[in-house]
């Protein structure tokens, strides 16, 4: 074989190498998301920064349980106010007031609440998502992956955050994923842009990182009052 020949074969083989190394840490995400999305029960707890003129809302940790193909609690807080949740398929619970009521996406007054709620409750779903919009995902030490959020991706994220947020054109984001044993075990997301406050006069940058993680993998349960159950007869 001639050196021409030679040096060909090595670049094919280079090139072949390489685009199995890129493709590996996305694989492998993947599959850590799907192994988790499938044990029986899992917990988690979802903590939130948010960071510029909008962080004196400030959003304590949420709690969750969730048993697969039963019920899923939640537990968090806001500003002052604390709040417990509870689904089932597609019924959600909203505990006001020390009183359980059930909420409807077709009712205008809980709408948004139980849109909200549908986003918490599947974590692991969450995760999946984030995984499909990033781009060039890389190992970031011992069981850690990371990478860019997809523009567009970002930007939608960073709507949600509030009516200013919601204008916003543009936005940068990014997504970590943590993995042990084969198995997600932590993610972290972070997007940020600006908004125009004060008559639009001002730009103002927001902030936002997002921490989820998991725990108590296959021996969560999850133990509601009776009150609550007989609403989801």
């Amino acid at each position: 074989m001639n050196t021409y020949c030679i040096l060909l074969a090595g670049a094919v083989a280079l090139a072949f190498t390489s685009n199995v190394a890129g493709a590996e840490p996305a694989s492998d995400v993947k599959a850590a998301i799907k192994k988790l999305g499938e044990q029986p029960n899992y917990s988690w707890t979802m903590t939130s920064k948010t960071e510029g003129s909008q962080a004196g809302a400030r959003q304590g940790p949420i709690e969750g349980k969730s048993v697969k193909d039963g019920y899923t609690w939640l537990k968090g807080t806001s500003g002052e106010n604390s709040f417990q949740a509870a689904a089932k398929g597609g019924k959600f619970a909203v505990n006001y007031a020390d009183e359980w009521v059930v909420v409807d996406d077709a009712d205008e007054r809980t709408a948004r609440v139980v849109g909200r709620l549908k986003g918490l409750r599947d974590p692991a779903g969450m995760a999946g998502d984030l995984a499909s919009k990033a781009k060039d995902l890389k190992q970031d030490g011992e069981g850690v992956y990371a990478g860019a959020l997809l523009p567009d991706s970002a930007r939608d994220l960073f709507r949600t955050l509030g009516r200013r947020a919601a204008e916003a054109e543009a936005a940068k984001g990014s997504v970590k994923f943590k993995v042990k044993d084969g198995q997600l075990a932590q993610y972290e997301f972070n997007v940020k842009g600006t908004i125009k406050v004060g008559g639009e006069q001002r730009e103002v940058e927001i902030n936002r990182t997002v921490t989820v993680e998991f725990k108590d993998v296959g021996t969560t349960k999850v133990t509601l009052p009776d009150e609550l159950l007989k609403k989801f007869e």
